[in-house]
């Protein structure tokens, strides 16, 4: 099954630049070829509504350069010498979640020789991993380490500045750095900036241009960012609709691993709209009841979201669920 759809990349890409079918598919001047155009407008139509699913790969490569991406009909995963080289590829990235940066570097160290050089996506891969390494071990300062992710996008998608981000068709790895980008937003403060950059990627994201299983990853890092976001700034009611969409979407598809993200993130954002009723309404019967019930809720939210995290051996995920449930039950059960 392909990752992307021909049909969605081709039209997008089109269209975020502004380019008529026509002005596609015309030779630019100065390019040695025999040829005026890469293929006729009814063909470059008929790719465009999905009726043909393949192309010849000389058309399929003219088409991309003109887009200014690499022309590429894999767009997931780094080019290697040995297949063993993915594997280590993914215990960079959990050493790096764990804060295991010298555990990285070695492996990143042994992950290059592995790797085919002057590959424009290794090394996007490479200069974003070793930024990443730097600006997390307080090497890096934010602005550098923006400044160089926005370069690693620039290697694979050079037309990036004439571009809305809400309109792009990207690749995994492009979405990786998209994302490590919104985290760095997230952590200088810049919340105006980030719910920006969130909403746009979430616009992106729902275009579905992607297969199914990659379009759920990334619209649960959307969902999860603006979640969190929305709590942050007192926007309750717009974080619980983002939360109840992550939830459904989770059931729907069956992911356990951001299901307690979205719990932790109700029950924070309920907790809070209580505080604000302790504190404006009058005490009565009927409206210590609704508190209760309420509380109640949040609860079984937490405990949920606390053995979730457990399950996807997520401890520090854990630790941070328990930490607001000890704080807002400090009388209950303890956690284990």
């Amino acid at each position: 099954m392909a990752i992307y759809r021909l049909s969605e990349m081709v039209r997008m890409r089109r269209e975020a630049l502004g380019m008529t079918q026509d002005e596609l598919i015309e030779i630019p001047d100065g390019v040695d070829t025999q040829d005026n155009v890469i293929c006729s407008t009814d063909t470059l139509r008929r790719i465009e509504k999905g009726r043909i699913t393949r192309v010849k790969n000389e058309v399929f490569k003219k088409i991309m350069m003109r887009f200014g991406v690499l022309p590429e009909r894999v767009y997931s995963s780094i080019f290697v010498m040995d297949s063993k080289a993915l594997n280590l590829k993914a215990e960079i990235h959990v050493h790096i979640c764990r804060n295991e940066f010298k555990q990285a570097e070695k492996k990143l160290e042994r992950l290059e020789t592995m790797m085919m050089p002057d590959y424009p996506r290794n090394q996007q891969y490479l200069m974003g991993q070793r930024a990443t390494l730097a600006y997390k071990q307080g090497e890096l300062a934010a602005e550098k380490y923006l400044e160089i992710l926005w370069s690693a996008l620039r290697l694979t998608v050079t037309r990036l500045d004439e571009v809305d981000i809400a309109r792009w068709p990207f690749d995994r790895m492009e979405f990786e750095i998209l994302f490590e980008i919104v985290n760095v937003y997230h952590t200088a403060k810049e919340k105006e900036t980030e719910l920006e950059f969130l909403l746009k990627l979430k616009n992106n994201i729902e275009k579905k241009y992607m297969d199914q299983a990659y379009y759920v990853v990334w619209q649960m890092h959307a969902l999860i960012g603006l979640s969190q976001l929305m709590c942050m700034t007192n926007q309750y009611k717009e974080s619980t609709e983002y939360c109840l969409t992550g939830i459904e979407e989770c059931q729907r598809w069956r992911i356990l691993g951001s299901v307690y993200r979205f719990f932790y993130d109700l029950a924070w954002g309920r907790a809070q709209q209580i505080k604000s009723k302790l504190s404006d309404e009058k005490s009565d019967e009927k409206s210590e009841l609704l508190i209760k019930k309420e509380r109640a809720f949040c609860r079984k939210q937490l405990v949920q979201a606390y053995y979730l995290s457990v399950a996807q051996s997520d401890l520090s995920g854990a630790e941070r669920v328990k930490k607001l449930y000890e704080n807002l039950y400090p009388d209950e059960v303890k956690l284990p």
